[in-house]
């Protein structure tokens, strides 16, 4: 007599894990189909549970990131504040200009933005590096003469963190070492926010005059 091996799973079904050939011989062709086919059933049944729980965990969160809510008390302010902190920066900024023998010299040389945006990747690739407890921005000014907000991540010591941001994927070359192929390890900081006026909400209370 031939012995089979088979998984159990839930009640009568079983799950052979060998050919047919080795079946029990007492077990007719259909016999077999049968439980081959409520095998495969119970089996695509858990893949799919496995599936449907996996995508709950990535988004049935609703895409929300965890917060620590007494650190974060420590940047909040009202937005009456805010509204009045940037208001106070375009008036600033005008008078400036007013004041300067040539008043084209800040949009020629000193371009400074009302705002920049960035977008939740680049503002998680900064959180995701190990050690990352907070980001720094720093001012700086580009090739355009644009007033610019580099960002880096801060660890728990308050000292920045150097080193690759992101990780790009490198398809593999024949005949080419992995590691010959792979980009460069140069540290990265993020910059290249979209900046305002030309991305703005304009019907931000922070925005209006």
């Amino acid at each position: 007599m031939a012995i089979g091996i088979y998984t159990f799973f839930f009640g009568q079904y079983y799950l052979p894990l060998f050919p047919a050939a080795v079946l029990p011989c007492n077990y007719s062709h259909q016999k077999i189909q049968i439980v081959m086919k409520r095998s495969q059933t119970v089996l695509y049944l858990i893949i799919l549970l496995l599936l449907i729980l996996l995508i709950y965990r990535e988004f049935g969160r609703g895409g929300s990131i965890p917060v620590d809510k007494e650190k974060a008390k420590e940047h909040v302010i009202a937005m009456t504040d805010a509204t009045a902190y940037t208001k106070a920066f375009r008036a600033g900024k005008a008078e400036l200009e007013r004041r300067l023998q040539d008043s084209t010299y800040l949009a020629r040389n000193f371009n400074l933005p009302a705002a920049e945006l960035f977008n939740r990747h680049a503002i998680g690739a900064l959180l995701n590096k190990k050690g990352a407890e907070g980001i720094r921005i720093y001012l700086g000014l580009n090739e355009k003469k644009e007033v610019v907000f580099v960002l880096l991540p801060v660890d728990a010591k308050g000292k920045d963190i150097s080193g690759k941001l992101v990780a790009y994927e490198t398809p593999w070359i024949p005949g080419v070492q992995r590691a010959m192929a792979q980009e460069g390890e140069d540290p990265e900081a993020m910059e290249r926010g979209h900046r305002c006026p030309y991305t703005c909400d304009a019907e931000s209370p922070v925005t209006q005059p």
